[in-house]
C-alpha cells in the first residue's frame, strides 16, 4: 500500500485502484480490508502524514525524500534546461537515483505493468544521458553507460547506434564490424545503417544527401594496399585489364573479374594494376578484402557498402540498404573512383557493390569462376594460369637477387618443379632460401622434393603464407559433395581422369557427382586440360591427400578399387578389340559405363588418352600391395605397348605382374605373363631372354597339366626359334601346337600354328608347301576377329610370293597386310608391311609407287619415336 500511494504522493487513491493492486481476485472494493491495512501503515511509519477518507487514501510526503520524486525531478530539470552540460549533470543525476529494478519483487499485474512503464523511462533517460555525453564529448563515460545499458536492453537499436557513434568518437572503428556482427547474429536484424557515419552520429553532421550538387571538396580515398615493384609473367593479363577498366572493350562494362587457383596472385595482378591505372581515377582508388575465402568471417558487401559510403563523404536520403545502393551508384555516377573488390566469395558477394555505367570502373578477385557477373554485368572474365619454367626463374631472382640466386642455381629446376608455377609456393620457398645461411639450401630443396614434407615447406607460419592454408580456406567453403568428390580425386593416381572414371569412383551414387565436379572446376580446384579429362595441380593433389588420409581406411580401399576396377575393364574391353584371344579372369563391372570401341582404332585411341593413367595406377596398385590389380592391367596394356613400341615400359611392368600372378593367379595366367614377358623382350631384340621365358612358360603349364597353355607357349616359341634361325626346332613347336589347338576346335591357335609352318617351309626354300600351309591358315581364320593373324598370314604370303617371283601377287597381299594393320592402329606391323610391299612393286617395276610406300614406312617410324630411321628399315628387313 505505501508503494502504490508513493507513486503518487499527495493525490488521492481510490479503493477500486488499491483493490487492483493489493487485492486483484477481488471484484469488490473492501472498505474493512482496506482502513486495516490503512491502521497498519499508520503504525508502522508514523512519521508520515496519511489520509484515509471515504473512498480513497492519501499520502503527504517531502518530495527529496523519495527516490522516485527525485528521479522525476532530475528528468524533468534535463527537459528543461538548453545547456548540454547542465543537461547531461541532470540526467546523471537521476540515473544515479536508480539501484536495481523498480517495484521488483512487487507480485501483481498491476504492479507489473507499472514496473515496466518505469522501466521504459529508465532506458529512454539512459538514451538521453548517453548523448548527453557524446555531445559533451565525454566518451569514455558515455561507453561505459552504454555498454552497461546493452547488458539491460540487449536488442535496443538506439542503444546500439550510441555505442557505435562512442567508439567512432574515441577511435575504436576496429571494434564497431565485431560489435554489429554479434548483434546481428544475436537477434536477425540488420546493422548496416548503423556503419553510416551520419546515421550513427546524429543530425547535427555536416551532409550531402546523394544526389545533391557536390560541394566544392570531395573525399578522393587511396586505399590500395602495398605490394610488390615487380610483376612477373602477367603482362598479357595486366594489358587486357587495362584494357577494359579505360573502356576500350566494346560490348564489356568497365568490371574485369579475376580468378584463379589460391596462391596463384590473383591479388597481386589487381593491386599492381590498379596502381598503375591512378592517374585515370583522379576521384579515387577503394579497396576492400571481403574475406571470401579467409580463416574469419566472410565481410557482408552491406558493411563495405557502408565503409565505402563512408570514405566517399556520401550520406543516403534513405539510410535502408536500397537506399544505400542507389546512394553509392548515384555518388559514382559522376565520378571516376576504381574500386578493387578483393577475394570475393561469389557473385552476389560483389553484386551491390560495382558501379553503373559511367567513367568509375572495378576489379573483382576470386578463387571461383564468376560467370554470373559475364552475363549479367558484363565482365570480362580474366583466368590466370600458373606461371612456366622462365616466370618461375625470373621471380626466383626477383625475391632472391643475384646473389643468392647464384647460391641456388643447383637447385632451381627443382624449386620450380616442386612449386608447379604457384607464385604463393615460388614467394614461400624464396624466402625461407634468403633468411638461412647457404649450408642450408639444400635441406630446404630436399624437404620441397618429398612428398611428406613439401606442403609444411611451404609454410611461413600465417594464412596469407601458407600454401595449406590457403587450400584449407577454400576447402573450408566447399560443400559436402563437392568435399567428398575432392579428396576421392586423390585417390585416382592422376596425372588425369576423365568423366566417366569420375562417376565410377564416386562412392555414393546419387547423381550429383556431374554437379559436384563441375563446382570444383569452377573453384579452380579441378583443371580441365583436355575435353572431360580432369586433373590436380600438384600441391592441390596433395593437400587432397591430406583430406583423403582423414577419411576410414575402409572408405579409402572403396573408392581405390572403384578406380581401378574401372580401368581395368575399360582397358579390358579396349584390348579384346587388339587381341581377341587373349583369355583373362576379369569379371563383369559392377558399376560405371565401360567404353565400347568400335574398332582397333578407337582402342587405341582410348589407350593413347589414358595411357599416363593407366601406368600410375599400375604404379599405385603395385605400391599398395593390390596383386590382382598389378598383374592385370598390365596384361591389358601390353598389346598396346608392343604396337606402340614401348617396350621398356611393357618390360618393367610385367616383371612386377608375374610376381604378383605368382602369389595371386593360377599357373596358367603365370605362364601367360611369361610369354608377354618374351613378346617383349622379342621386341627389345632379346631373342636369349625371350627364349628363356618361354621355355619356362611351357615347363610351367606342363607341370599344371595345361595343355592349351602349353600350346600357346609352344607356339611362341616356335616362332622364336624360326627367327633365331633353327627351322627344325621351330617346326617341332608349332606341329606340337596345332595338334593341341584341332584337338581343342581352337580355331585361332590353328590358323596361327599353320601360317608358323608356312614360314618354316619359306626359310627352308620350300616355297609352294609353305603357300600352301598359308592359304590354310587363311581360310581356317576366315570370319573370325583375329584381323592380326589374317594380316600376319597374308604378310607371310607376301614373302612367299616375292621369293617364287610372283610380284603382282606379293604386292597385292602385302597391301592387303597392310590395310588390314592401318585398321588395327598397328603403326610397327604397318611400318614392316610397308617395306616389304616396296621391295615387291620395286621387283614389279613400280619404282614410283615403291618409293612412296617406302616414305610412309619412313613416317610411321619417325612417329613411333626411331631416331635411325636408315637403321630401322633393315632392321625391320631382316625380321619381319
Amino acid at each position: 500500500m505505501l508503494t502504490v500511494l508513493l507513486l503518487t504522493p499527495g493525490h488521492h487513491v481510490s479503493h477500486q485502484v488499491l483493490m487492483r493492486y493489493l487485492w486483484p481476485w477481488d471484484e469488490k472494493p473492501n472498505p474493512g480490508r482496506i482502513r486495516q491495512c490503512f491502521h497498519q501503515l499508520r503504525l508502522s511509519v508514523p512519521e508520515i502524514s496519511q489520509e484515509n477518507e471515504r473512498g480513497s487514501c492519501r499520502i503527504r510526503v517531502d518530495p527529496k525524500s523519495v527516490d522516485l520524486l527525485r528521479f522525476q525531478g532530475f528528468r524533468e530539470a534535463a527537459r528543461a534546461s538548453e545547456n548540454v552540460q547542465v543537461r547531461c549533470e541532470a540526467l546523471r543525476s537521476a540515473l544515479a537515483e536508480v539501484r536495481g529494478t523498480p517495484l521488483e519483487d512487487l507480485p501483481g499485474e498491476r504492479f507489473a505493468r507499472k514496473r515496466s512503464d518505469l522501466v521504459t523511462d529508465l532506458r529512454e533517460l539512459t538514451v538521453s544521458c548517453v548523448q548527453a555525453e557524446l555531445d559533451c564529448h565525454e566518451a569514455e563515460s558515455a561507453l561505459e553507460r552504454v555498454e552497461t545499458a546493452l547488458g539491460y536492453w540487449p536488442d535496443s537499436e538506439r542503444l546500439l547506434a550510441l555505442n557505435v557513434r562512442a567508439l567512432r568518437q574515441l577511435r575504436r572503428e576496429d571494434l564497431i564490424a565485431p560489435l554489429l556482427g554479434r548483434w546481428e547474429t544475436r537477434f536477425s536484424r540488420s546493422t548496416t545503417h548503423l556503419l553510416l557515419a551520419d546515421t550513427a552520429q546524429g543530425e547535427e553532421a555536416n551532409t550531402r544527401p546523394a544526389g545533391a550538387a557536390p560541394g566544392p571538396f570531395r573525399s578522393k580515398p587511396r586505399q590500395l594496399p602495398a605490394a610488390a615493384a615487380d610483376l612477373i609473367g602477367r603482362r598479357t593479363e595486366q594489358e587486357r585489364i587495362e584494357q577494359v577498366l579505360s573502356g576500350n572493350t566494346p560490348g564489356r562494362s568497365r568490371i574485369v573479374a579475376i580468378s584463379g587457383k589460391p596462391g596463384i596472385g590473383k591479388t597481386f595482378l589487381a593491386v599492381r594494376t590498379a596502381n598503375g591505372l591512378e592517374r585515370h581515377f583522379p576521384d579515387g582508388i577503394l579497396y576492400a578484402d571481403l574475406r571470401g575465402y579467409s580463416l574469419v568471417k566472410k565481410e557482408t558487401h552491406w558493411r563495405i557498402l557502408a565503409r565505402f559510403l563512408n570514405d566517399l563523404g556520401v550520406r543516403p536520403t534513405t539510410p535502408t540498404e536500397d537506399g544505400m545502393v542507389a546512394a553509392y551508384r548515384a555518388a559514382l555516377a559522376d565520378r571516376a573512383v576504381l574500386i578493387v573488390l578483393d577475394n570475393a566469395c561469389d557473385e552476389e558477394h560483389v553484386r551491390h557493390l560495382l558501379p553503373g555505367p559511367g567513367a568509375s570502373a572495378a576489379i573483382v578477385t576470386s578463387r571461383r569462376h564468376l560467370h554470373g557477373l559475364a552475363i549479367r554485368e558484363g565482365a570480362e572474365l580474366v583466368t590466370i594460369e600458373t606461371l612456366d619454367h622462365a616466370a618461375s626463374a625470373a621471380l626466383l631472382r626477383a625475391r632472391l637477387g643475384d646473389e643468392r640466386m647464384g647460391m641456388a642455381a643447383p637447385f632451381t629446376d627443382d624449386v620450380i618443379k616442386h612449386c608447379g608455377g604457384q607464385p604463393l609456393a615460388l614467394t614461400i620457398i624464396a624466402a625461407r632460401i634468403a633468411e638461412h645461411r647457404p649450408a642450408a639450401i639444400a635441406d630446404i630443396v630436399r624437404d620441397l622434393c618429398r612428398e611428406s614434407t613439401r606442403l609444411r615447406s611451404l609454410d611461413l607460419g600465417t594464412d596469407n603464407l601458407s600454401v595449406r592454408m590457403v587450400l584449407e580456406t577454400t576447402h573450408g567453403r566447399l560443400p559436402p559433395p563437392q568435399a567428398q568428390l575432392f579428396w576421392q580425386l586423390a585417390v585416382h593416381p592422376g596425372p588425369t581422369i576423365s568423366h566417366a572414371a569420375v562417376r565410377a569412383i564416386a562412392l555414393d551414387d546419387t547423381g550429383c557427382t556431374g554437379g559436384a565436379l563441375e563446382g570444383l572446376t569452377r573453384m579452380h580446384l579441378v583443371d580441365e586440360p583436355a575435353d572431360e579429362r580432369y586433373s590436380l595441380h600438384d600441391l592441390i593433389r596433395l593437400y587432397a591427400r591430406e583430406m583423403a588420409g582423414r577419411r576410414d581406411d575402409n572408405e579409402r580401399a572403396a573408392v581405390a578399387d572403384g578406380m581401378l576396377s574401372f580401368l581395368l575393364h575399360n582397358a579390358w574391353s579396349c584390348d579384346r578389340r587388339l587381341d581377341p584371344d587373349r583369355r583373362l579372369p576379369i569379371d563383369e563391372p559392377r558399376r560405371g559405363t565401360v567404353v565400347a570401341p568400335q574398332d582397333a582404332a578407337a582402342a587405341m585411341k582410348w589407350f593413347e588418352a589414358e595411357y599416363p593413367t593407366l601406368t600410375a595406377a599400375v604404379r599405385m596398385a603395385r605400391d599398395h600391395g593390390l596383386d590382382r590389380f598389378t598383374w592385370l592391367l598390365p596384361m591389358t596394356m601390353v598389346t598396346f605397348q608392343w604396337r606402340t613400341n614401348r617396350y621398356l615400359d611393357a618390360l618393367g611392368q610385367l616383371n612386377h605382374a608375374r610376381e604378383a600372378a605368382e602369389r595371386a593367379a593360377d599357373p596358367a595366367d603365370v605362364a601367360m605373363i611369361h610369354r608377354m614377358l618374351a613378346g617383349t623382350h622379342r621386341g627389345l631384340g632379346e631373342g636369349g631372354q625371350a627364349a628363356r621365358q618361354l621355355r619356362s612358360a611351357v615347363l610351367l603349364s606342363e607341370r599344371d597339366g595345361d595343355a592349351f597353355s602349353a600350346a600357346l607357349s609352344q607356339y611362341a616359341l616356335g616362332v622364336l626359334l624360326r627367327e633365331r634361325g633353327a627351322p627344325a626346332e621351330a617346326e617341332a613347336q608349332f606341329r606340337a601346337a596345332l595338334a593341341v589347338f584341332e584337338n581343342l576346335g581352337d580355331r585361332l591357335g590353328k590358323g596361327a600354328a599353320l601360317c608358323g609352318l608356312g614360314n618354316v617351309r619359306h626359310d627352308l626354300g620350300q616355297y609352294d608347301e609353305g603357300l600352301e600351309h598359308c592359304l590354310r591358315a587363311l581360310a581356317v581364320l576366315h570370319g573370325t576377329d583375329d584381323v592380326n593373324g589374317r594380316a600376319h598370314v597374308l604378310h607371310s604370303m607376301g614373302r612367299i610370293r616375292r621369293a617364287k617371283e610372283e610380284h603382282g601377287a606379293a604386292v597385292d597381299d602385302f597391301t592387303a597386310a597392310v590395310g588390314l594393320y592401318r585398321s588395327l592402329a598397328y603403326p610397327s606391323r604397318e611400318a614392316g608391311s610397308l617395306i616389304r610391299l616396296a621391295e615387291a612393286l620395286e621387283r614389279a617395276n613400280r619404282p614410283e609407287e615403291s618409293e612412296g610406300a617406302l616414305e610412309r614406312a619412313r613416317l610411321l617410324l619417325q612417329e613411333l619415336g626411331e631416331r635411325d630411321i636408315a637403321g630401322a628399315v633393315e632392321r625391320i628387313r631382316r625380321r619381319f
